[in-house]
């Protein structure tokens, strides 16, 4: 026999590789039932071998059962899931603003994000969910391709790692649906195609009436090179920003559940200890030069926004005041820094603002999170 030949040989059923067979060892569910089931997906495994060196075992699935990130969304108490490639921000109406905030540009509802007008989608409406005038106080910014459009959704949930299911032959017509995955509590749900729900709803360059809408209409300023960035409101009044791509993720954390560990502050966030770094509090340290005083009214007693930033594959929390907005904005105008943490203040979205250093704040002496932090057990967001 060949050694492919060879090693074939353990998914035999009644194969075993322990030299006895004992009530412990050489029993239980053979190779014979791992390779029956990834052959009756689709899929396939091969193995490849050194002596001394060890095994590397090679399974393929169909890229239909492979498991994506998706956001939980639901719409006339129906849940539904997006893939979270094609999202890129979430925006909440508040009570009363729906009507007010939404236009309608040659018979078709815009809502007016950032100087922007954003094509809007109402689920219940293209899925025919409901007869009634459709509603809904939460729009989810979907991409395809150079086109943007708002979905607008009755709840937005978790975002959640789930299993794609190939939809049956009598569904594979509908170009809405990309697939379906059943969620924790047993139920199904369909996964939205956003290219096809886009299609769907005619989501195109020109107006419904055929009138090409201009691009001074889309957008308000010049077309020149943006970045995503993130606004927060800084210490006395100022306004602070970060490149979104340095961020994990954008948390509301309970005051009640900061820690004090050593001489920092830290929370139990996704099964490890993420340090706290507050930021108000590090720039006074960084401008004065010295140690801050131990901060007796931190952690306060209701919710704190945390930037989650991951540097050098460690994650640690950003305190901040407020979480003002994310936006899409070009930084020419600039000045140099007036101060350590600062790399420079730049004119976004009509107001000065400074662009934080991230890395220069992780080197701040109040914390020292980036040594210290090597020692804990970091997870992927």
């Amino acid at each position: 026999m060949s050694s492919t030949e060879a090693l074939n040989l353990i998914f035999l059923p009644g194969v075993s590789t322990a030299e006895k067979v004992t009530n412990v060892s050489g029993r239980g569910v053979g190779m014979d039932v791992v390779k029956t089931n990834i052959e009756h997906v689709g899929g396939s495994v091969e193995i490849q071998t050194k002596l001394g060196e060890g095994s590397t075992f090679k399974i393929k699935v169909p890229l239909t059962l492979a498991i994506v990130p998706a956001l939980v969304v639901r719409s006339v108490g129906r849940r539904f899931a997006i893939p979270q490639m094609n999202l890129v921000e979430l925006v909440r109406l508040d009570a009363g603003q729906s009507g007010s905030g939404i236009e309608l540009v040659h018979g078709a509802p815009v809502y007016r994000l950032r100087g922007r007008l954003l094509p809007l989608v109402y689920l219940d409406r293209e899925l025919k969910l409901r007869e009634e005038e459709p509603n809904g106080q939460n729009i989810l910014v979907l991409q395809v391709d150079s086109r943007r459009f708002g979905l607008v959704v009755d709840e937005v949930h978790d975002t959640e790692e789930i299993v794609v299911k190939p939809l049956g032959k009598h569904l594979k017509g509908i170009r809405v649906y990309a697939g379906a995955t059943i969620m924790g509590d047993g139920q199904l749900a369909l996964i939205l195609d956003v290219p096809g729900l886009a299609e769907s709803a005619g989501i195109k360059t020109e107006s419904p009436d055929g009138q090409t809408i201009k691009a001074s209409a889309l957008n308000t300023k010049d077309t020149v090179e943006k970045q995503k960035l993130v606004l927060f409101d800084g210490a006395n009044g100022s306004r602070m920003a970060i490149p979104l791509n340095a961020l994990a993720r954008l948390e509301k954390l309970a005051g009640s559940d900061v820690e004090r560990s050593g001489n920092e502050w830290v929370v139990q966030y996704r099964g490890q200890i993420l340090p706290l770094i507050h930021l108000s509090r590090v720039l006074e340290v960084r401008r004065d030069g010295g140690l801050a005083p131990n901060d007796t009214t931190f952690p306060p007693p209701g919710s704190i926004d945390v930037l989650v930033i991951q540097e050098n594959g460690r994650l640690f929390g950003l305190i901040v005041n407020t979480i003002i907005d994310i936006v899409e904005d070009t930084t020419e105008v600039r000045i140099p820094a007036t101060r350590a943490g600062v790399l420079y203040s730049a004119v976004i979205g009509e107001r000065v603002t400074e662009m934080l250093d991230v890395s220069g704040i992780l080197q701040a002496p109040e914390q020292g999170v980036v040594e210290r932090s090597k020692a804990m057990a970091v997870v992927p967001v």
